[in-house]
């Protein structure tokens, strides 16, 4: 399962540190510092005089005010272009992190991908657009293990990945030319499968007011944020986002939502269709994953998505270093080439739970295939589907 960190700067449309909240006491700060159209029109002048003499650089802002531990006390928005959608919220609580293998903030197959430091504060701002389409990973808590030791097998932090929506139709459900499982005709459909024939047999609980919350989070902060790893359980029937730890399969739906509603993280939910759908258009044409065949670092494609994932994925059919452990289920994490963008298992490894449910009733869709299955037959985008009291593998998202 993945983790969805739902409401990307932990907020929701009304109550403490709300959406519209923020707004108003942002633009009851602004009145109070701007009193006047005078004034602001000096200060517009002002930054546009620094930006001449900087070079045609504007003004660095003041680092983001964080704690001891370099976890950030404020909801920071990172715009590289004033002009562009692309950006990125690091929540209060989170920071932006270094990886060990490239010593920056985006990994390629084969690189360890590992957490190596927590970003300096003053680095935050340097975020270029091209690093948030790598995907940006953030932890909340010190790069610790074990209880606070540097050295350990659990970490104490959780790491996600920010998924940029720069556009509504960035964020839509997508039919896929890829197989699902018929369940009126007992087998699985190889045909491709038209918008109209998804809304018949899969479909959103589009009413209820997580969903709304979802939505109009995505739209505001033009983002969320996924869980890295498949999550794993914490001990205490809560699902944790960490790299090499046990897998959590074998769960229903039922207590999928349940770990996530008893997350202390809020708005945690399992993912919905159109999260999923929306993750993997962002990967394609961003991501780099190794071609086992030339053995070279290649640019996702739709037919890695839609055709055969077994390049980047835990199936039964990976070859090269993609068959490192192929077959069987494998904790968090296990190899390098089982990621894009930063995100692990998405292909293979264990099915994900996700919110869309099927045309009979207590059905649920199930995404990203498992181990046992071949990378051709079951690519990512394939949607099968099962009850939801089964005992099913399962993935979590935070947004």
């Amino acid at each position: 399962m993945i983790l969805i960190l739902a409401g990307v700067a932990l907020a929701t449309l009304t109550g403490e540190g709300n959406i519209i909240g923020n707004a108003e006491n942002a633009l009851g700060k602004y009145n109070n510092s701007v009193a006047s159209e005078q004034q602001l029109l000096n200060e517009i002048e002002k930054y546009f005089q620094n930006y001449l003499e900087g070079g045609n650089q504007a003004t660095s802002p003041e680092p983001p005010e964080v704690d001891e531990n370099g976890l950030s006390m404020e909801n920071v928005t990172i715009k590289p272009d004033p002009n562009s959608n692309v950006q990125i919220v690091i929540p209060v609580g989170f920071a932006p992190v270094i990886l060990t293998g490239s010593n920056s903030t985006y990994s390629l197959p084969g690189q360890n991908g590992s957490v190596k430091e927590i970003m300096p504060a003053d680095q935050w701002y340097s975020i270029t657009d091209e690093q948030i389409d790598q995907g940006i990973v953030i932890v909340d808590n010190p790069i610790t293990y074990d209880g606070g030791n540097s050295t350990g097998t659990t970490p104490d932090f959780n790491e996600y990945v920010w998924v940029p929506i720069t556009d509504d139709n960035d964020f839509v459900r997508v039919a896929w030319n890829s197989r699902y499982w018929d369940w009126e005709n007992w087998q699985y459909a190889e045909h491709p499968l038209s918008d109209t024939k998804i809304e018949s047999f899969f479909w959103e609980e589009t009413e209820s007011n997580e969903y709304a919350s979802m939505i109009a989070s995505v739209d505001y902060y033009k983002g969320f944020y996924i869980g890295r790893y498949e999550a794993s359980d914490n001990g205490n029937g809560i699902a944790q986002s960490k790299r090499n730890q046990n897998a959590w399969a074998k769960v229903s739906f039922t207590q999928a939502s349940e770990a996530c509603a008893n997350n202390p993280k809020e708005n945690m939910h399992v993912i919905y269709g159109i999260e999923w759908d929306s993750t993997l258009n962002w990967l394609i044409g961003n991501a780099k994953i190794l071609d086992t065949k030339s053995n070279k670092i290649k640019e996702m494609t739709l037919a890695d998505i839609q055709n055969d994932s077994s390049c980047w994925g835990n199936y039964m059919n990976s070859e090269g270093d993609a068959a490192i452990g192929k077959g069987t289920l494998q904790n968090t994490g296990y190899n390098e080439t089982w990621k894009a963008n930063n995100i692990y298992d998405l292909a293979g490894n264990i099915s994900e739970w996700t919110k869309e449910k099927y045309s009979i009733e207590d059905v649920r869709a199930i995404r990203g295939c498992n181990c046992t299955n071949n990378g051709n037959e079951a690519p990512v985008a394939d949607r099968s589907c099962t009850y939801e009291n089964k005992m099913n593998d399962l993935r979590w998202f935070s947004y």
